[in-house]
Parts: structure tokens; sequence; C-alpha cells
């Protein structure tokens, strides 16, 4: 997912420049396009794959951890009892490959992380765990948690 989105992000616009270089620059444009397109193509080849290795979540007795990150490491604990809302989301990448990603948004101050990469027939399960995790932290029922819809 991580690589076809930095491909269409990243290598369409790398590849227009460089043909827009070439026409108004003539030479340069093309030493510049012949640096810019392998380079990055060896970024989006290289970058999603370090990105997948070091990204890392899971559902602890207290807490969402998450420890991600190529260039900064970043490790995160969101609490259950400051989750406010969990939202599964697909976007038309995601839909090809058969994946979801949670959105949980909370009551601090960094507001929401992504869990990205499940599977969409495990997302909703996944969705329902976190819930009930969140009402019994806050004190709520466990059994019968459920959705508005």
């Amino acid at each position: 997912m991580w690589r076809v989105s930095g491909a269409i992000g990243l290598l369409v616009p790398a590849a227009v420049l460089s043909a827009i270089g070439v026409v108004l620059l003539g030479r340069v444009g093309v030493a510049v396009a012949v640096l810019i397109v392998p380079l990055s193509v060896a970024f989006v080849l290289w970058y999603p794959r370090a990105r997948y290795d070091r990204w890392r979540w899971r559902l602890t007795d207290l807490a969402v951890e998450l420890d991600r990150g190529v260039v900064v490491r970043q490790a995160e604990a969101l609490p259950y009892f400051r989750i406010q809302q969990i939202d599964v989301n697909q976007g038309p990448v995601d839909r090809l490959l058969g994946l979801a990603s949670l959105q949980v948004t909370s009551a601090s101050a960094s507001g929401s992380v992504t869990l990205p990469g499940i599977a969409a027939d495990q997302a909703p399960g996944v969705r329902r765990v976190l819930l009930a995790r969140a009402a019994a932290a806050v004190g709520g029922r466990v059994d019968g948690v459920q959705d508005a819809v």
C-alpha cells in the first residue's frame, strides 16, 4: 500500500517535472531528469519497505502502543480511557489491496493515531475489541458494546 501510494505521490510529479525541465531547459533539464527519476524510483522502492519494517502497533492491557519511524523513531502509547472515536477508513489503494485503516481519535493533545494495513475483513473486529477495551477503561459495560448503526 505504501509503495503504491508513494509511487503515485512521488514518481508521477517527478516524471512531469522532469519532462517540463527537458522542454524548458534542454540539456540541463535532461541531466536533472537523469538524476531525479532514478533517485525517485530508488526512494519509492526503499522507503516504504523501511517504513513497514519499523512500524509496529499492539494492544496491551492498558493502551494501544505504537512504535514507528525510519529517520526519527517514535514510541507512543494511547491509553484506552482516552479513546473517543474509532473509524474504519479505506482509500482506493486500500480497497484494491483488501486493506483498511483504523483512525483512533483520542482526548489528548496528539489527537489521533492511525493503525494502517489491517485486512479489510478483520478491521471491524479490531474496532470492536478497541471499543470494548475503551468502554471497560472508563467503567462502561463491556458486554454488548454496539455501534449506533
